[in-house]
């Protein structure tokens, strides 16, 4: 009878680190469950950025060669200052879109090597960095497009006579006016209210988190 208070200490001891290791397991388990949402943020956030990179470079090259070869083409009697106004919203039309490149390339590479290779919590970090970056390049983005049609509206009003420089002019502000109708569209079609927007992550309460820039 001697041994039992020494029997029942070591099953007691033996029960506690049983559940010790069923709390690590367990808390394991729900981190890679965690990882597991929170990549598919990552992956998201990552191919719009490549997205809007690729169509970024494609209108910087336009806007490039409008500003190196532009210029040998316009007319001796053209207004010097239609042809200074046309170089620099060129040149901030291909500044845009390079700065939008630049900075969705950057996010494309940091972002997910900062989630990969990171600290524990650097997946938090990456995921809430890149979803304020991406609105910023966004914004960037369509800011270089819509002086990219500026642009073209100036080279057309150098280069044309007055007939054919009004109905390119009508076409681009009709396509101007059919782009800006269908980003609307789109826009309300699948808005998401801020009070209604939901991240992958989960508070100390457990409760839901709320996505970046919704957040109190």
């Amino acid at each position: 009878s001697g041994g039992s208070p020494v029997a029942a200490e070591i099953a007691s001891r033996s029960c506690q680190t049983m559940l010790y290791a069923d709390k690590q397991a367990l808390e394991t388990d729900l981190k890679v469950s965690l990882l597991a949402i929170r990549e598919r943020e990552l992956n998201l956030y990552t191919s719009c950025f490549r997205n809007i990179g690729t169509m970024s470079g494609v209108f910087a090259g336009f806007a490039y060669e409008g500003c190196c070869l532009a210029s040998y083409f316009f007319p001796p009697d053209s207004s010097t200052t239609m042809r200074s106004t046309y170089l620099f919203v060129t040149t901030i039309a291909m500044d845009l879109n390079v700065a939008a490149l630049f900075a969705a390339t950057v996010c494309a590479a940091l972002g997910p090597g900062l989630a990969l290779r990171g600290p524990d919590g650097s997946m938090e970090r990456a995921v809430e960095g890149l979803a304020l970056e991406y609105r910023i390049t966004f914004v960037t983005f369509c800011l270089g497009v819509f002086s990219f049609y500026v642009s073209a509206s100036l080279y057309v009003i150098i280069m044309m006579n007055w007939l054919m420089m009004v109905l390119l002019l009508v076409l681009m502000l009709f396509s101007l006016h059919f782009t800006v109708s269908a980003c609307k569209r789109i826009y309300k079609k699948f808005r998401l209210p801020a009070h209604m927007a939901v991240g992958g992550n989960f508070n100390v309460d457990g409760s839901i988190g709320r996505a970046v820039g919704t957040q109190k």
